[in-house]
Order: C-alpha cells, then sequence, then structure tokens
C-alpha cells in the first residue's frame, strides 16, 4: 500500500499543546515526513505553522497543503466531520486518532496512537471508502447554497419551540407531509450519530442505503424509513414553518443555513476514503463504544 510523505495534522487549537500531538509530530518528522499542523478555531481553521488562514470553500487551491496526501485527525468525530470536508476537497484519505468522547469515526485510541500511526504511515492499513450526499439548499428565486455531507442532514426548528411542516418527495414522488421538530437524512456512517438517538437502526457502513428519521413526529405513524442510494430526496418546508427553520449539514460546528424553502439530496459521486490500522473491524468498534454484553 502506498506511503504517506506529506501529513496534515488537523486538530482543535485547545490541543495544540497536548503531548500526544508533538511526539506524533516529532516521530513523522524524524521519519522524514513533511507535517502540517492545522487547527480549527471559532470560525476559521488555520495553519499553524505560517499563520494563515485557510479558506474551507477551497481547499485544494492553497498551495500550503494541496500537495498534502493524507489527513490525520487529532480529536473527537465533530472534529473529524470537519477535517472530512478538506480530505474531500483535496481528494485525500483521512485518519483518526480519537481525543474526544465516543468516537465512532476516530478510531484509534491515543494510547496506542503513535506505534499505529508509524504502520499506516508506512502502507499498513484499511481503505474504507463511505457515501457522502450531495445537498442543495435554496428556494423560490434565491441563491443556492451546495454542500457535500459525511454523515446527516437535519432540517429542524429554530428560534422557536414549535414544529415545522414539511413535504418529502422521494424520486419526485410525495411520500409524506410530516409535522415535527425535524427530519434527520443520514448516510449510513451518520446511522451511529443523531438519527441513532432517534430511533433509526444502525447501518453498515458499506450499506447501499440512505435513511430518513423523523425528530419527535406529532403522529406516531411516522417512522424511520430506508431507501435505496439511488433514489432523489426533496424536502419542502411549508410556508408557515421557513422563517423558524434551519438546516444543519453534519453538524453545528460545520454548515447552518438558515430559513430553507427546499432541499434536494442525493447520492455523491464523491466519495471519503478513511483509514484503518489492519486490525479494525468495524463490528467491534460498535460493540466496545456502545458497550454491547456488558451488565446493565
Amino acid at each position: 500500500m502506498k506511503k504517506f510523505k506529506n501529513v496534515i495534522i488537523f486538530t482543535h487549537h485547545r490541543y495544540l499543546s497536548n503531548v500526544n500531538i508533538k511526539k506524533i509530530t516529532s516521530s513523522l518528522k524524524r521519519s522524514k515526513v513533511n507535517v502540517n499542523l492545522i487547527a480549527q478555531y471559532n470560525g476559521y481553521v488555520k495553519a499553524e505553522s505560517s499563520d494563515t488562514i485557510l479558506e474551507e470553500d477551497n481547499y485544494s487551491q492553497n498551495k500550503i497543503i494541496r500537495n498534502s496526501d493524507l489527513v490525520l485527525v487529532f480529536g473527537g468525530d465533530g472534529l473529524f466531520l470537519s477535517a472530512s470536508k478538506m480530505s474531500v476537497d483535496l481528494g485525500i484519505p483521512i485518519l483518526g486518532i480519537n481525543h474526544g468522547k465516543i468516537g465512532f469515526l476516530v478510531d484509534i485510541d491515543k494510547k496506542n496512537a503513535l506505534k499505529q500511526v508509524k504502520d499506516i504511515i508506512n502502507g499498513n492499513y484499511l481503505v474504507d471508502s463511505r457515501m457522502l450526499l450531495d445537498v442543495e439548499l435554496g428556494g423560490n428565486g434565491t441563491k443556492k447554497n451546495k454542500f457535500v455531507c459525511l454523515n446527516d442532514v437535519v432540517i429542524h426548528n429554530y428560534g422557536l419551540l414549535k414544529m415545522i411542516q414539511v413535504k418529502i418527495f422521494v424520486n419526485n414522488y410525495l411520500i409524506n407531509i410530516q409535522r415535527s421538530d425535524g427530519l434527520i437524512i443520514a448516510t449510513p456512517t451518520g446511522s451511529t450519530a443523531y438519527s441513532m438517538s432517534n430511533g433509526c437502526p444502525i447501518v453498515s457502513p458499506d450499506s447501499k442505503v440512505i435513511s430518513l428519521t423523523p425528530v419527535s413526529p406529532h403522529t406516531y405513524s411516522h417512522r424511520p424509513l430506508i431507501i435505496n442510494d439511488t433514489d432523489k430526496i426533496k424536502i419542502e418546508i411549508d410556508s408557515s414553518s421557513v422563517m423558524h427553520t434551519m438546516a444543519t449539514i453534519d453538524g453545528s460546528n460545520n454548515k447552518n443555513i438558515l430559513n430553507p424553502e427546499i432541499v434536494n439530496i442525493k447520492k455523491s459521486k464523491k466519495t471519503l476514503k478513511i483509514l484503518h490500522p489492519k486490525e479494525y473491524n468495524y463490528f467491534q468498534i460498535l460493540n466496545e463504544k456502545l458497550k454491547w454484553g456488558g451488565r446493565a
């Protein structure tokens, strides 16, 4: 497998002085690997070596990082979601070291990180290709916003403690008019996130499906729905709900769009390549993170 020579370490600015980051950075440099330390701040991302703010919508054109061949994330799943935008834009794989809480995406334990990172840098790893979603938000006569997401799109109430009403179309067929606190459209990767908290089943990451899960629906018959990844989804927000609706893409730390009228979602042609240690097993991760089989 390919070895890596130009690595981005993506972390939160609070972790810049963390001893584990310093150990990994020093080890990589001793192995003649070029390292760019990138930190996320509130509202922006910065290359620490040059003190340069990076444009989040144009990573591939930035001369500081455009020749990188791996993104190494040190943090939790939320930070991994932020870093995944960089990985997709640059067309390079991503690897996660867990310094958060549960960590479904950042599966390398920080205690074993130094050895496992060395192995992966030297070409000993598994490649896990994950589905992404193309999301287009807009309305009549308004500018369209386009995003790519790894986990989910959440259309939810905002500002008022009041349900929103939406029409849900699949392949241009109206399947439901739903009143609820929101709707989650998730990839298999996103099935262990907010979607799981609202009763959607956990979906194996290589499954070719998309899930639609209501958040606190008004009617009990409104249940989670699993559709094919070739299906196209359109959500129309009722005019009475638009002004207290927000669309959140991959969590509140990433993109929040106020007052969307129409949201179109489909499987992206792009994928995210996640690297894992050779011994990685998805179901083992589930077992450990969710503490299955332990005493209640």
